[in-house]
Formats: C-alpha cells, structure tokens, sequence
C-alpha cells in the first residue's frame, strides 16, 4: 500500500474544505440571483400589463380588423421589446408582435394555453415554458381587457436569455473564485503540512521502530507545545515497554513450561489466555488470542459451575476433580481455580487443569483386573476344592461318582491352565516384550490350517462352512504364529456361538486398498448394542454364565485386538441379537516383488 506524507493530506483537507465551501456558495448565490431577476422580469412585465389594461378599457372598434389589432401589438412590442399576443375571447390570435398578419389566422387556438387558463380564472396567469415560434424559453404574463365585460386576453412575453447571460457571467466569476481558492489553499496546507512534518517525521521513525522491538531510540525534547508533549509521552513508553518486554519474555518461559494446563478467562467467562498445555487440550488458538485479544467462550457445563461458583463467592477451589468432553474425548481432570479480583470486582477466573485420565484408566484397568482374575480363579478353584474333598470323604469308593468327579476336576484345570496361559499371552503382548518375526504368509494356507485343527467341533455341531479366497490373494507381511493365533480366537468364538445342526460361518478374503481384509462371520446369538464397545476389553464376556460354560475366558479377542495393532492393522466387530456377528481384521500387503509363500 503506497504511503502519503502528512503535508500531502493535510493540504488535501483544506482545500477539500474550502473548494466545497466555495461550491455550495456558487450554487446557492447563483439559484438566489437566478430566483432575483426572474421575480424582477416578471413584476415589470406585470406593471406594464396592468398599464396597457388600463389604456383598454374598452374594446377599440377598429379591432374588428384584424390588420389593425396585430398592428397594436406590433407597436407595443417594439416599444416595450417584448412579445405582445392578443388573445380573442375563444382562444384565436388577433394579434402577435412575432408574427405577420397574413399568418394568424393559421396560428393555433391559445384558449388551453396555461397563463390564459388562469388569467380568465384568477385575472392574471403567468408560465414560463419553451417557445416552438422563437426556439428558446419564455416567460409568458397574460392578463384579461375589459373592466365591464371582457373581450381579450393581453400576454406579454420576455425571453429569459437575458437571465441566462447575467447567470453566466455570475458562473464565470465564481468559478474564478473557486479556482483560486482551491490554488492557495492547497499552497498554505502544503506550507503548514512542511512546518509540522519534520518534528512528526523524527517521532513517527521513532514509533516505527519502537513497533518492531528496537527501544533504543530517543527523542530530543526541546519544545513545549503539543509535538513535545507527544515526543515525551513516546520516550516513556519505549522505557516501560522494554521493561515490559523482559517481563513478558520471563513470563512466556515460566508459563511454557507448566505441564499443567493453565486457562484464563475474562469476567464473562470467555478464555482470554492459555499455556500451550492448554491450546494442545481443548484445540485453542492462543496465538490468535493473544494477538485479536478476541475470547471463546468456556462450553463446557461443569467449568461453567466452577466459573459461577467462584464468581459468586470470590473464594479459590483446590483438586475438584471433573469430567469434561474434549477433542480427545472424555478426559477427568483435577481442577484448581483462583479469582482474580480488583478493587473489590471479579475480573476473571485462573484454571490449573491436571489430566489424570490416564491415571484414572490404569486404576480402573487395575481394579478390574484383580477383580476378573480374582473372579476367573475363584470357580473353577472353588469347583476343585469341593470335588476333591467329595472325594477324599468317601467319594472315591465309588468308581462310577469318583470318574465323573475327576473329569470335572480335570476340566477345570484345564480352564486355569488356559486362563493362565491367555493372562501371560496378553502380559506378553500388551509389554512390547514379543519379537514379531515378519515374513510373507498365504492367508488361505493359514486359514485351511486353523480350519482343520477344530474339524472335530465343526463336524459335532454339523457347521456349514463357507469359504471365499481368491486365487490371486496377495500374501501378507505378518508373523505366521501370531496371525494363526488370532484366526484359532475368532474361528472358536464363531464355532462356540452358532447353533446346534444349523450354524453357519462365512470365512471371506479380499484386498481393500494395501492391505488384507479377512472377514469371520456367524449366525449366533449376536452381540448387544450396548456391549459393541467392550468387547475387546480383558474379561469382558456378553453373556458371564454361557461364556465360562463352553470355556472361553475373556481374553481371546483382547489378544487378536494388540496383535492386529502391532501388525498396523485393525479390527473391527459388527453385530445384531440373535442375527449373529461379523469379525473383520486387516493386515498389510508384502510389498516385494516376488512373493515367496512361507513353510507351514
């Protein structure tokens, strides 16, 4: 954007001022004096219109040659210099001082004439109008003859040029004028804008700079007018501003570095301040903020009652904990808040916000899960102890009672051997402690294996079973055992929930973009909306009693979630009651040339 010096604008406004004085003054003498002569013109036209009715008394005899009235009205115009029409009773021209006797019996009817109109209306009519006999505008004054009984309408007309002509001369005048005016009020704001400009000049390179950090310039104070005073006032603001500048610099490393997420917020509630903590948590431009000064106002229900609790009672709350809704989901937050008062008044609110989400979660995690395995041990251990103690009391004396004890007994350390064995599987896993051996695997190979380790069950419940592998599948870059791991989980859920002779299970593969897609689909009992969210989770079951009496033990899908991750896949469930369930995982695609199938 081009820049104007000051003298420049400063000119500019006088003459600006000035220029549209003179202009509306133009405007308004020349309407006045237009307004003057035109009232002039017409009160003369009136005064010799009224001494002409009065020398006519009478209608003149000889008037009933027409000859002869148009040569009074040619004698009268000449004498007067003006336009004299006489005007018959029903309208027909007996005489213009404008045009020839041989004419007017051919010049149109004068009786819807406007000053005619009203001169037999009122006595006296006037006009003022284009004249198609002469070209050019007229201004018409008619009058009616004949005190007793009238018998002619006089007009007298006057060109308005001679209007026209003095208005021009008053146009040019002032126009003169205004020219000068402009000319030397330009020249004296130019004068004026230099005078000044050389003091403003040395404080506004002094603001420049101050504007962009440098404090060390200093302004040479030696005039005591206004300009001083404002070369001072620059000095002293350039000294606290770069004792402010130190402070802000010490303020942004202290509140930087906080780990806790430090809001601030105005009177109102709109979050005027926030440590980069804070930004990261809610998603706030602090930047901005702090450069447009403009707030967001704070949404969230239960910062709003702290907000309104302080406001209310100006006292400080220590370590309430709260749930609040963020852009990383729901978070629990320990939540410390300070007024900031002033003269007796709220000012706003200071927030020191702790996520102990994550602390939270680990305790719940740890709670469940010494609840789950306390629970999961308890049964079958409960189921042990009595067993052998019917036994070791007599039981055993009876070979038919002790076999079915014992296989009970053995049944149930075999769901402890499982349990334990998934418990250190997943402590495994979830530790990173694995070395995963990546290599290229046929999933179809894969897939058959798992199928034909569990042919017994499917052939005791008469499960049909539904294969589609495309013949061209790529292989997938996967750790063979582990990925059969998550197959033998998902196949077993689906043969353990499907119904007796009439189960289904559809096992389907297909590429979606760079990877693998693998689809296990039954029609069980289903999964609930409500536990679609859980499954995944360590001993989480949809059905407790159903799930520990066909010996699941709540961990298979929580293993095949962490190692599907950990192959930079996912996995995913849909579901409906008693409409069955569909178990979708996905992994990468072998990106080399050659694909080589692995030994099996």
């Amino acid at each position: 954007m081009k820049k104007t010096s000051v003298s420049f604008r400063l000119g500019l406004v006088f003459g600006v001022i000035i220029f549209f004085t003179v202009a509306i003054s133009y405007f308004y003498l020349g309407g006045q004096l237009r307004s003057l002569f035109y009232d002039d013109l017409k009160n003369q036209l009136y005064k010799k219109l009224k001494l002409n009715r009065q020398l006519l008394e009478s209608r003149p005899v000889q008037w009933d040659d027409i000859t002869v009235s148009d040569q009074w009205a040619d004698d009268v115009g000449s004498a007067l210099e003006l336009r004299v029409t006489l005007i018959s009773m029903n309208g027909a021209v007996i005489g213009d001082s404008y045009i020839a006797p041989e004419r007017l019996p051919f010049v149109e009817n004068h009786m819807q004439r406007p000053e005619v109109q009203q001169a037999l209306v009122e006595g006296v009519g006037e006009d003022t109008r284009f004249s198609e006999t002469v070209k050019e505008d007229m201004l018409y004054i008619a009058i009616v003859l004949g005190s007793q009984k009238p018998f002619a309408v006089l007009r007298f007309a006057k060109p308005l040029s001679q209007i026209r002509r003095l208005e021009a001369e008053i146009r040019r005048g002032v126009e003169g004028a205004l020219f000068w005016s402009l000319f030397l009020s330009l020249i004296f704001g130019a004068l004026t804008a230099v005078f000044l400009a050389s003091p403003l000049r040395h404080i506004a390179l002094a603001a420049d700079k101050l504007v962009h950090g440098d404090y060390s310039t200093k302004l040479q104070v030696k005039r005591g007018d206004e300009i001083g005073q404002l070369a001072r006032a620059l000095n002293y603001i350039s000294d606290e501003m770069k004792h402010m500048n130190q402070q802000e610099e010490w303020f942004k490393a202290v509140f930087s570095s906080i780990r806790e997420a430090i809001i601030v917020t105005d009177s109102n509630g709109f979050v005027m301040l926030g440590n980069p903590a804070a930004c990261r948590f809610f998603n706030l431009d602090c930047g901005q903020m702090i450069r447009t000064g403009a707030g967001r106002k704070v949404t969230d229900a239960r910062l709003l009652d702290l907000f309104e609790r302080i406001k209310v009672s100006d006292s400080p709350i220590a370590k309430e904990e709260i749930t609040v809704m963020t852009d990383r989901g729901e978070r629990v937050l320990q939540v410390s808040a300070m007024p900031v008062i002033k003269d007796n008044v709220s000012q706003g609110t200071v927030f020191v916000l702790n996520d102990i989400t994550r602390l939270r979660n680990l305790e719940r995690v740890r709670r469940d899960f010494v609840s789950s395995v306390s629970h999961e041990l308890r049964t079958p251990l409960t189921s042990i102890t009595g067993y052998t103690e019917t036994l070791l009391e007599g039981a055993i004396h009876d070979p038919e009672n002790a076999k079915h004890f014992l296989q009970i007994i053995h049944q149930e350390s075999e769901q402890l051997t499982a349990l334990i064995n998934d418990v250190l599987d997943l402590s495994k896993i979830e530790s990173g402690r694995i070395n995963y051996k990546f290599r290229s695997v046929n999933l179809g190979d894969l897939v058959e294996k798992t199928l034909n380790l569990f042919s017994r069950a499917i052939e005791k419940k008469g499960i049909a079973l539904h294969l589609h592998f495309p013949e061209d599948l790529p292989y997938v870059n996967a750790d063979r055992d582990y990925l059969e791991l998550v197959a033998r989980n998902l196949v077993d859920n689906a043969i353990k929930y499907v119904p007796e002779d009439n189960g289904q299970i559809w096992i389907k593969a297909f590429v979606a973009d760079d990877m693998v897609r693998v689809d296990v689909k039954d029609n069980g009992i289903g999964i609930p909306q409500k536990d679609l969210g859980r499954i995944f989770e360590r001993f989480y079951r949809v059905d407790k009693a159903r799930s520990r009496a066909i010996g699941g033990t709540g961990l298979g899908l929580s293993i095949v979630k962490h190692i599907i991750l950990a192959h930079k896949g996912k996995v995913e469930v849909r579901s409906r009651l008693n409409l069955g369930s569909l178990f979708s995982f996905t992994v990468p695609i072998v990106r080399e040339n050659r694909k080589t199938q692995s030994n099996t």
